[in-house]
């Protein structure tokens, strides 16, 4: 049955391509990539490697077996420009890429190849102002090759900072925290988010924190659904400023010196409220997760506190925790909004939210994965926008 279906999948591409005049004489005999759409990659300086798989085809099970091999081609870079009308492409670099074998082989009675792996690296060495192509080619084969169906192109562009992004309303992510002591007990800290606000729905939306201990909130009985509270067990702090707008990118900042009692909110690196005679006392987010419920002690989450109702309709990325006061210069620095190397000086906790997981890495490597209470929404960005 199921090589069945995969000749029929393969007819159906056939007659696509088809109207391609040289490839229309003895088709069913020849043999073809099984995509030859482009294969893009998006590389950031993060990129450790990526690997393809290439696979190649048969219209119908081989009466005998049939020997093929492929090769990277460079001079093809010209034809991938002239049939996607681009121009400025350079070829990737021979050090970028690795075969495991270049031979493959479709045994008698089959219709496909065992995959031939293509092993990229260094792509974070390249210039991400450039496009890069990597044509590969079936370079010989025992029986005839498509001609429309000969070469596979890998593109390599230059991606934005953020390229995906978490959807949590009606939702909200947890800690069980394997590390806690990296957030307990903080007498300075720094607290950030990247947020996207499609709507203030409930009186109270969540950002992060611990409820009735030390939170940030938008939101509150006599407070507008869009400002920003900042809700400690000694008392709330805010500002006619610290006022969000939906459908707009914003970066959170809040920064807290228990010992000189002074409490700092930035957004999108300006400063909107300045609090003195802050007597709270050390920050603790690391208490162990529980469900608070039968007096258990609440604990941190993001996009959640006390009750269900109290969710945060936004998009959200670069939820940040360091164990000092970051300066006004650091917060509004270039790019900081959008990525911060893991090993920061006092970055204790990091969760980047582009995993398209409902496990949420934390890139500080102390090892406190987030977690989803049910499947996150993903959304593509790009971030810092091009104009």
């Amino acid at each position: 049955m199921k090589q069945k279906f995969a000749y029929l999948i393969s007819m159906a591409l056939l007659a696509g391509l088809s109207g391609c005049a040289d490839d229309t004489e003895n088709f069913d005999s020849q043999l073809f990539l099984t995509s030859t759409a482009p294969t893009t990659y998006y590389v950031k300086t993060t990129n450790t490697g990526e690997t393809a798989g290439l696979t190649l085809s048969l219209p119908r099970p081989a009466e005998t077996e049939v020997t093929f091999s492929v090769k990277a081609d460079p001079s093809l870079v010209a034809a991938y420009e002239a049939t996607y009308y681009t121009e400025g492409v350079q070829a990737l670099p021979e050090s970028c890429y690795s075969f495991d074998t270049t031979d493959g082989v479709i045994e008698a009675g089959a219709l496909q190849s065992d995959p031939i792996n293509i092993r990229f690296s260094g792509l974070g060495d390249l210039d991400y102002s450039a496009t890069y192509v990597l044509p590969v080619t079936v370079d010989r084969a025992s029986i005839g090759v498509l001609a429309s169906a000969r070469t596979a192109y890998y593109v390599f562009k230059g991606a934005a900072l953020i390229n995906v992004v978490a959807n949590i309303k009606e939702n909200n992510v947890y800690v069980d925290w394997v590390n806690p002591d990296v957030v307990q007990n903080l007498t300075t800290l720094t607290a950030e988010a990247l947020i996207r606000p499609h709507g203030f729905t409930n009186q109270l939306n969540t950002l992060m924190g611990i409820e009735g201990q030390f939170l940030l909130r938008f939101g509150d009985a006599g407070l507008a659904s869009n400002q920003l509270q900042i809700a400690t067990g000694s008392g709330n702090y805010t500002d006619a400023r610290m006022v969000a707008n939906t459908e707009e990118w914003l970066h959170v900042a809040l920064t807290y010196d228990y010992n000189a009692g002074t409490m700092q909110v930035y957004f999108n690196g300006a400063l909107v409220g300045d609090f003195t005679g802050v007597t709270y006392g050390p920050v603790n987010w690391g208490i162990e997760h529980s469900d608070e419920a039968d007096g258990k002690p609440r604990c941190f989450w993001i996009g959640y506190s006390y009750n269900n109702e109290r969710w945060f309709d936004t998009d959200i990325a670069e939820v940040r925790i360091w164990n000092r006061v970051l300066s006004a210069d650091e917060i509004k620095a270039e790019d900081h909004f959008y990525s911060v190397p893991a090993d920061s000086e006092g970055l204790v906790a990091y969760w980047k939210f582009d995993d398209e997981a409902d496990i949420i890495t934390d890139y500080s490597g102390n090892g406190n994965d987030a977690t989803a209470s049910a499947p996150l929404t993903w959304v593509s960005v790009e971030l810092p926008a091009t104009e």
